[in-house]
This record gives structure tokens, sequence and C-alpha cells, in this order.
């Protein structure tokens, strides 16, 4: 799909020039019209992006983006006269900028780490080459109404696949949302939680079962999913978690030893992050580590055994 719209791309940067001069009479100065208003497209697309933060759709949307590259080149083929070109070109620049957004989330939601890099640079090696080709394509009247229908065609054969794969990473998105809720972790970037949120694990807690001890050591953090807990410091009732509400960063950032025991009130769902994930994502920037050092503090004010964090 990502191909197709390349090639698209390509053809376009042509076409522009074919239906400026020889199908709207537009002259050289109306190749710059017609590129002003994809312009004008991206631009108001990319505003339009910003809202599909946290959407479960975003293989249907890429999937929109896609048919919307091809199906307005039909169409200027079919009224070749200024306004509608325009309108249609700007439509182009809205799904470039939903296609460009979708797409790269979608990757980085699927890869993991090890192969992203190769996995993108295939990717763009694959774009590169299809919008060379697309510059090389035939242009007339006739190809431009056969161009305009690649793209809803692959956006059709691939939606259900699309989603399919909406569905499958719902989950990855709720991880994502948990994880936000978080003050320590709200701060870091978009890709670190995208990280993050891969290397989740997720444990059902049985009630009345302890999920750390104190004195005993600390490789994980964790956040609550559904449930309650209650921690203990020293045999003592310090307060209750729930969902939302996280713990076990005291060990991994101050490696100490536990400093309180949690014990699940009532069945949990948690997710799981080790410390080989937590400790470089929380630590590598400033605005996580200050948060993530004032939770620290705010809760040994609390309850201190010993001689904890010294």
């Amino acid at each position: 799909m990502a191909a197709a719209q390349a090639f698209t791309r390509g053809c376009l940067t042509v076409f522009t020039v074919v239906v400026a001069i020889n199908l709207l009479k537009l002259g050289d100065s109306g190749v710059g019209l017609l590129n002003g208003a994809v312009g004008v497209g991206a631009v108001i697309g990319s505003l339009a992006a910003s809202l599909l933060v946290g959407s479960r759709r975003l293989g249907g949307w890429f999937s929109l983006g896609i048919a919307g590259w091809g199906a307005p080149l039909a169409l200027i083929a079919a009224v070749p006269s200024i306004p509608p070109t325009l309108v249609l070109l700007a439509c182009i620049g809205v799904a470039n900028a939903l296609v460009d957004v979708t797409i790269f989330t979608l990757i980085g939601r699927l890869a993991e780490d090890r192969v992203l890099g190769r996995v993108n640079g295939v990717l763009e090696s694959l774009v590169s080459v299809a919008v060379g080709l697309g510059i090389r394509a035939w242009h007339n009247r006739g190809a431009l109404v056969a161009l305009g229908s690649i793209c809803p065609t692959v956006a059709v054969v691939g939606w259900t696949r699309l989603r399919v794969l909406d569905r499958t990473l719902a989950v990855r998105t709720d991880e994502i949302q948990l994880l936000r809720s978080v003050p320590m972790l709200h701060a870091l970037p978009a890709v670190t939680i995208e990280q993050l949120a891969r290397a989740v694990q997720q444990e059902r807690i049985h009630a009345g079962e302890d999920v750390c001890v104190q004195g005993a050591p600390g490789d994980t953090f964790y956040v609550i999913e559904t449930g309650d807990a209650e921690v203990f410091g020293d045999g003592k009732l310090v307060r209750t978690l729930g969902p939302g509400d996280h713990f076990g960063e005291i060990a991994l950032l101050r490696k100490v030893p536990r400093t309180a025991t949690v014990r699940a009130r009532t069945e949990m769902g948690v997710s799981q992050l080790t410390r080989d994930v937590f400790i470089p994502a929380v630590s590598g920037y400033g605005a996580s580590s200050l948060e993530a050092d004032t939770a620290i503090g705010d809760r040994l004010a609390t309850f201190s055994p010993g001689s904890v964090g010294n």
C-alpha cells in the first residue's frame, strides 16, 4: 500500500504539470497553484491527524488515506475545471498527512526494537523506488484515470487485514494509555512510550497473594490495571492502591531491597516492566527522572524502613 501511494506521488509530480498546462490551460504559473493546493491540504491534514492520538482505528485511517491519494486524480480527469481540481488536490494533501502519521505509528507498534531500523529502511527504499517509477510513468488524461484507481483498489483489498490489525493493536493502545497515566512516564517521548508498551508483561494476581515482599530484591515495576492492593511497611498497613496506581520503582531506581510489601486485596491485573527497560527510559529523560525522585521522596516521607535511599 505504501508503494502504491509512493508510485502515485511520483506520477503526481509530473501530472501537476500536465494538468496545469494541457488540461486546465493555466500555463506555467498554474503548476505552482496546483502544488500550493496540495500544500494547503497537507497543513489541514496535519491538524486533523493530531486528533488521531489514542485512536484504535489507525489501520482504517491508513486505508482511507491511501484511497484519498488516488480517487481525487480520477475525478480531476472526469471534471477538468479549476475550482474542483484545487479542492481535489487539497484532499490529496489531507490524505498524505493521514498516511504519514498512521504508517509510521503502525510500524512502530508492530516491529520489535531490534528490527525496527531495518523495517523502516526497507520501507524507505521501497518508497523511493516507487516514486522514481511513478515519475517515469506515461502521462495523459487516460493514465490519470488509471492512476487514480490504483490506490483505492489496494485500499479495498487491504481493508480487512488492516481492521484485523486494529483489533490486535487495541491491547497495545490500552497499554500506552495506562503507562501515560503514570506521572513519571507521562513526560516521556511518544517513541519511548511505544517501546515500553512493547515490553510490558501482563500478569494476574490472586487475592491475598504478595506481589513483592519487604526486604526482598526487586527488579520489576508494576502498574495496576484492575483490582486493589494493600501496602504494608514493617507489618503495618501504609496505604491502599487501585487501578492506575504504580509501585516498585524505589527498589529499581535507588538500588535497594523492596521497602514494603504489596499484597493483592482483590483479584488484580498488573502490567510489569523489568529493570532493563524501565531504568533507561526513566533515567534517560530529565523530566521523568525528576518526577520519579519526587514520587519516591513522597513515599519515603510516609514510610521509610531504616536508611533506605542513603
